[in-house]
């Protein structure tokens, strides 16, 4: 494992890289996510994790929880739609952090577009470049 000095202690580069994530795309945790939810019932605190069991979502392990990638979800605080479908498109090995990172690169076929521009704009090309995943360098 590759080590970076990073604010006066040694962490891998992984880790370095996952703060960045987090800096860059607002992370939510379960109570974020109920919170956002319009349609929300005190009975369905964790509604996020449903979610992501149900595949409408995913969630990245950070800080010792799950948090959910706010790109995932529209103004009333529910998942966008486009999402379930991209990941059911991507390979089932492919590990949440792969995942966060491929929905957050630009991409030529989507014209410098990333995966997660797409799915806010209900742009379905995003289909057919995860789709493209399936022989993928995650293998």
């Amino acid at each position: 494992m590759h080590l970076a000095r990073f604010e006066g202690q040694s962490r891998s580069i992984e880790d370095v890289l996952r703060d960045e994530f987090a800096r860059n795309h607002p992370l939510l945790d379960d109570g974020a996510v109920h919170a956002r939810w319009t349609k929300r019932s005190w009975q369905v605190t964790r509604i996020g994790e449903i979610w992501k069991r149900t595949g409408k979502i995913f969630a990245v392990p950070y800080d010792g929880t799950n948090a959910y990638p706010s790109f995932q979800f529209d103004r009333d605080g529910t998942p966008i739609p486009l999402m379930s479908k991209v990941l059911e498109m991507l390979p089932a090995d492919m590990t949440p952090w792969q995942c966060a990172f491929w929905m957050t690169s630009p991409k030529a076929d989507l014209g410098g577009d990333t995966p997660a521009d797409c799915v806010q704009k209900d742009d379905d090309r995003v289909l057919s470049v995860a789709a493209k995943e399936g022989v993928s360098v995650w293998h």
